[in-house]
C-alpha cells in the first residue's frame, strides 16, 4: 500500500512539473517527448522551478550577479519560445551559474573582511618586523613574523584570483546572453537549439572554475 501511494505521488508530481515546464511549448511529437522526459525525471528538473537563492543585498557584486543571471535567463527563455523548446537543462545551468557566482561573491567578501582586519595590517606588521630585525636577539620572532607576512601575501593572492574569476564569469555571462540573442534573430531553427546547448556548455566550465577557486 505504501509503495502504491509513493508511485502515485511520484507520477502526480511528474505530471505537475511537466505541465508547468511545458507551458508555451509547441505541440507535437517533440513536445510530447519532452513532456514525458520531464514527467519521468521530474526531480532533475524541479530546481528550474524553484526561486534562485538570494545572496545578502547591498554589495555591487550581488547586484551585478542578479542582473547578469536575469539577462542570461531572459535571453535563453526568448530563444526557447522562438524554438518551441523550453531548453530546460540550459535554464538549470543558468541557475547553477547564479549559485556559483553568489558563492564566489561571498568568498570574495570574506577575504576582504579578513584582510581589512587590524590583525592583518601589512604596514604595521612590516614595521614590527623591521624593529625586530634591528635586534640580533629577536631573530626567532622575526622569522615567525616573516612567515606570517608570507601567509598574508597568499591571502591577498587568493583575493585577487577570486575577484578576477568573478569578473571573468560575469563578463562571460553577458557575452553568452548577447550570443543567444543573436541566435534568435539569425533564425530559430533546430541548429539554433543545438548551438544554444553548445554555448551553455560554457556555463559548466565557469561553474567548475569558480568551484576550483573556492576549494583552493
Amino acid at each position: 500500500m505504501v509503495a502504491l501511494v509513493t508511485v502515485v505521488t511520484y507520477c502526480l508530481a511528474g505530471i505537475a512539473v511537466a505541465a508547468v515546464l511545458g507551458r508555451g511549448e509547441a505541440r507535437g511529437a517533440m513536445g510530447l517527448a519532452r513532456a514525458g522526459l520531464h514527467a519521468c525525471l521530474w526531480p532533475l528538473f524541479l530546481p528550474v522551478l524553484l526561486p534562485s537563492p538570494s545572496a545578502p543585498t547591498g554589495t555591487p557584486e550581488n547586484a551585478r550577479i542578479d542582473a547578469a543571471e536575469a539577462t542570461l535567463h531572459e535571453a535563453l527563455q526568448r530563444l526557447g519560445r522562438e524554438l518551441g523548446d523550453s531548453l530546460t537543462l540550459e535554464t538549470a545551468r543558468v541557475r547553477s551559474l547564479g549559485t556559483a557566482l553568489r558563492s564566489a561573491a561571498r568568498r570574495l567578501a570574506e577575504l576582504d573582511a579578513v584582510l581589512s582586519s587590524p590583525d592583518h595590517d601589512r604596514e604595521k606588521l612590516s614595521r614590527e618586523l623591521a624593529a625586530l630585525e634591528a635586534r640580533p636577539d629577536s631573530k626567532p620572532v622575526a622569522d615567525i613574523l616573516r612567515e606570517r607576512l608570507a601567509h598574508l601575501s597568499r591571502l591577498e593572492a587568493l583575493r585577487t584570483q577570486a575577484r578576477t574569476d568573478l569578473e571573468r564569469a560575469l563578463a562571460r555571462a553577458g557575452e553568452l546572453a548577447t550570443r543567444l540573442t543573436l541566435l534568435r534573430y539569425e533564425g530559430a531553427t533546430a541548429h539554433a537549439a543545438g548551438r544554444a546547448r553548445e554555448l551553455t556548455d560554457t556555463i559548466d566550465e565557469l561553474c567548475r572554475t569558480l568551484e576550483a577557486v573556492r576549494a583552493a
